[in-house]
């Protein structure tokens, strides 16, 4: 099944929110814009397949946390298998991370996340957060 791409993503929100996203410097799921009323805009589009009877996963640094907390809009559009996406206001889900969830297993701290279907949960937290994925259609290249 497909995954849709970074760019059909960074498209679609940047015509909503009416700005131009450019990809961060060394990282590879963030892009920041300017809307015209001057508030930062910040994307992260993580990527994880669904597998069977279970769930996808992936991580956060703190650097990537930090950057999304210091935006005026932080946005995550999670991109999973069979061209969904779930758009997620991170504030919304910012408040089920705690510093104790934090995880160091490799050069640098990060949250886990696990998306199921129908919600994502952080590693470390029981409550759910519920989501909905929205069908998209990936961008033609020219």
């Amino acid at each position: 099944m497909l995954i849709p791409e970074k760019e059909t993503v960074v498209k679609m929100i940047s015509e909503r929110y009416n700005c131009a996203l450019t990809i961060m410097k060394q990282k590879k799921i963030m892009y920041e814009g300017t809307t015209r009323n001057d508030k930062s805009v910040v994307l992260c589009t993580p990527e994880t397949k669904l597998h069977n009877q279970e769930h996808g996963w992936f991580d956060l640094s703190t650097k990537q946390v930090e950057i999304l907390d210091g935006a005026d809009m932080a946005i995550m559009a999670v991109r999973i298998e069979g061209n969904k996406v779930y758009f997620v206001e991170f504030k919304n889900l910012r408040r089920l991370m705690t510093a104790d969830m934090i995880l160091d297993y490799s050069k640098d701290e990060k949250w886990r996340f696990y998306i199921w279907e129908d919600h994502i949960k952080v590693r470390g937290n029981d409550e759910k957060f519920y989501v909905s994925g929205e069908v998209v259609k990936t961008v033609e290249h020219v």
